[in-house]
């Protein structure tokens, strides 16, 4: 059995064939708190979101600085990347999303800490807080945690815009697994 294992992965380094993973359509996760699991997001002033209130209508001061994200299931020997988006966005198009964070190489230890302000990681972009125009409703803050089946080698390209970002476009290609956790909150203006 051993040499087996010692084979596969030669035969992985060499030709470049890598595990394939699990990932979820987009518009799916957009369906509703259900498919939203495993994701805990506390603002500094302490207000928790996860699986019991996913999708409360919170005012838009709670999340003004960058949150806490948790995922206690996390494997402590893999990295992961985190994205807060609102599908709400105008012009609404679907698929299109406003991208409010994208954050990579966490390791999965920080995820699991439950005495900190801020999730470790590399910002790619840089947390921008939940504000909805007028007269637009309220809007959804969905935050998607991937696995990254590559260690903490992902460096992945930054969009090039916050507007517009299309996640399912921007995922292609990349060795990212999941969503492995999520939830999601509302703010309007």
């Amino acid at each position: 059995m051993l040499y087996f294992l010692i084979a596969l992965e030669i035969i992985n380094r060499v030709y470049g064939v890598t595990p394939q993973c699990a990932t979820v359509d987009v518009k799916t996760l957009m369906e509703g708190c259900d498919r939203l699991l495993g994701l805990n997001i506390t603002s500094i002033g302490g207000t928790m979101v996860n699986d019991h209130n996913c999708d409360v209508l919170l005012p838009k001061q709670v999340f003004l600085e960058e949150p806490l994200f948790q995922y206690p299931l996390a494997d402590s020997k893999k990295f992961y990347t985190i994205f807060m988006l609102d599908p709400d966005a105008p012009p609404r198009i679907e698929g299109e999303f406003f991208l409010h964070m994208l954050k990579s190489n966490i390791p999965g230890l920080a995820l699991k800490a439950k005495e900190t302000s801020k999730t470790v990681g590399i910002d790619y972009r840089g947390y921008k807080p939940p504000t909805p125009p007028r007269d637009t409703g309220a809007h959804r803050y969905v935050s998607l945690l991937y696995e990254q089946s590559d260690g903490n080698n992902f460096l992945p390209n930054v969009p090039s815009s916050r507007n517009r970002f299309h996640l399912a476009n921007w995922l292609r290609g990349k060795s990212l697994c999941g969503p492995v956790a999520a939830t999601q909150f509302r703010v309007q203006f």
